[in-house]
């Protein structure tokens, strides 16, 4: 890489956030009040009309990988069938209100935890129950997350004759010292085997690949994606490592058992190495961290109706929900998630309810997920154009190359894309000018 260009990609900002903001560890605690404001909300018509995702969430794990911070319940076999039950009674709830009835679905996704610990028959009785009881378009998506160890030919081909799209499956590094340091259960020869077995049979196969991982090199992380590359995957997401507090991984660190990760430089210069590398390959970056070599994922109806779409999650844990301007997570423990479904109540543990100001920041993360804010449509919502409600802000990003604003929109561009989510933070942390 030229200094110059590294220079300019390292003097854009003096650090690298990580996640955007408007996420669910900032909702509030329900209340009686926030919950029956939500109820009342659910008897409305959805008068948006734009496609959403059913995200049905499997709470289970098989094992814990030592980064993971996400919620999700140890695997056990008694758990299964009466979680099941109260899933679907979840989703009926949800399926028999009126915003519901007049909403249409083009994305079924089976979302946790690791939903592929479930046999294929138990995961196909979900998907089959959601076309059942939702108003599903005929051009739709089925979509099923999981991990590699608990994927095998067998199941992979009942997917595929059922008629699931993709796999995304967490494979964060095919390099087997780091996996093991990760405790990722299976070895990357594995995953990979997996990975063309599914390709073989018609399967859309999306992964994750995780960089600045402890012990990870610059050239380590230029293998993962070759290897990626060379597997003609249909998308990679890329995600650098953040280490929450209470974590596995927090106490290897802390212990010495693992050498630290590289700091924010290095986080993002691995990153434009990705950039580099995936691009010049033909993919495009789309969405979160996502590159791509499939129109699927590019005009998803869920990624560019944000934030006006919605995506209905349901299940012990689950936490990407947000409907209207109600944005959601589910109890974490599956015995509470049961007993409140059973008796007729929305699981729901954290809620937030976004105000004017908040959706009017959130259509600028649009940014984050390399979308461009439409000022015309700004203009028709808001009565301002965004330039005028957020003139440092975007004139700040406009003086450091980070966007790009002509009469019809703003853009991120390319150096922008390497510091989408601290953009995302300027308009999070900005007071909109009325």
């Amino acid at each position: 890489m030229d200094e110059n260009i590294r220079q300019e990609i390292l003097n854009a900002y003096e650090f690298r956030k990580q996640w955007p903001p408007y996420t669910y560890r900032e909702y509030l605690d329900v209340t009686p009040e926030l919950l029956k404001s939500f109820v009342e909300f659910l008897k409305t018509e959805n008068m948006g009309k734009r496609k959403m995702e059913l995200q049905p969430w499997i709470t289970f794990c098989d094992s814990r990988c030592s980064f993971c911070y996400y919620p999700s319940t140890m695997f056990r076999g008694e758990f299964v069938n009466p979680y099941l039950t109260a899933l679907k009674k979840e989703l009926k709830m949800y399926a028999e209100t009126r915003y519901v009835k007049t909403s249409e679905f083009d994305e079924i996704v089976l979302g946790g935890g690791t939903p592929t610990v479930l046999s294929a028959e138990q995961l196909i009785g979900i998907i089959s129950f959601c076309k059942e009881n939702f108003n599903i378009s005929q051009d739709y998506m089925i979509k099923i997350t999981g991990s590699t160890h608990n994927l095998d030919e067998c199941k992979l081909k009942k997917f595929a004759e059922y008629g699931v799209l993709q796999l995304d499956v967490g494979v964060q590094t095919f390099n087997n010292e780091i996996r093991r340091g990760l405790f990722i259960q299976d070895s990357g020869e594995h995953a990979e085997e997996i990975i063309r077995k599914a390709r073989q049979l018609g399967l859309y196969v999306c992964i994750d690949l995780m960089y600045n991982l402890p012990g990870q090199t610059m050239e380590i992380w230029r293998e993962d994606v070759k290897k990626a590359i060379e597997l003609e995957l249909e998308g990679i997401d890329c995600y650098p490592l953040e280490v929450y507090p209470g974590t596995l991984m927090e106490k290897q660190l802390q212990s010495g058992e693992l050498p630290p990760p590289g700091d924010w430089k290095k986080e993002a210069l691995m990153y434009v190495e990705a950039v580099e590398m995936f691009t010049k390959a033909g993919y495009t970056p789309v969405g979160h961290d996502r590159f791509t070599k499939v129109r699927e994922h590019i005009e998803e109806s869920c990624l560019n109706g944000w934030p006006w779409a919605g995506i209905l999650t349901t299940g012990a844990g689950c936490f990407m929900g947000y409907l209207g301007r109600y944005s959601y997570q589910n109890t974490e423990k599956v015995h509470e998630y049961i007993e409140k479904v059973s008796k007729g109540i929305f699981p729901i543990a954290k809620i937030h309810k976004s105000n004017d100001e908040d959706m009017i920041k959130k259509v600028m993360e649009r940014l984050y997920l390399r979308l461009p804010v439409d000022k015309k449509e700004f203009l028709d919502k808001f009565g301002k154009l965004p330039e005028e409600m957020f003139p440092d802000p975007i004139k700040k990003l406009k003086e450091r190359g980070l966007i790009e604003v002509d009469d019809k929109e703003i853009r991120i561009t390319k150096l922008g894309d390497i510091w989408r989510i601290n953009i995302a933070w300027e308009f999070a942390n900005a007071k909109a000018i009325y």
